[in-house]
């Protein structure tokens, strides 16, 4: 009983993988350079606290936005952004 379980865990884990995955920025063409596209965001008023490249190949920071957490993630190629989350 105890392996069923498991695997039934382990089945939901491996599912649930694609759906909590990043956009993906994969494409042709150069890159912006980070440090440009983060100082754009931080014009714009966002407090990073945290800067990345994501697995999906996008540029991705944490941080603040008018006293709200965000995670947001942008286009390398393009510097806008493709998916932004708000924590209420």
């Amino acid at each position: 009983m105890r392996k069923i379980g498991f695997l039934t865990f382990a089945s939901l884990i491996a599912l649930s993988g694609p759906v909590l995955a990043g956009p993906s920025c994969s494409g042709q063409g150069d890159k912006l350079p980070e440090q440009q596209v983060r100082q754009q965001y931080e014009g714009q008023g966002y407090e990073i606290e945290k800067w990345k490249v994501s697995s999906g190949g996008c540029y991705e920071f944490y941080g603040y936005e008018n006293g709200k957490k965000v995670e947001v993630y942008i286009d390398p190629r393009t510097g806008k952004i493709v998916r932004k989350n708000v924590e209420d």
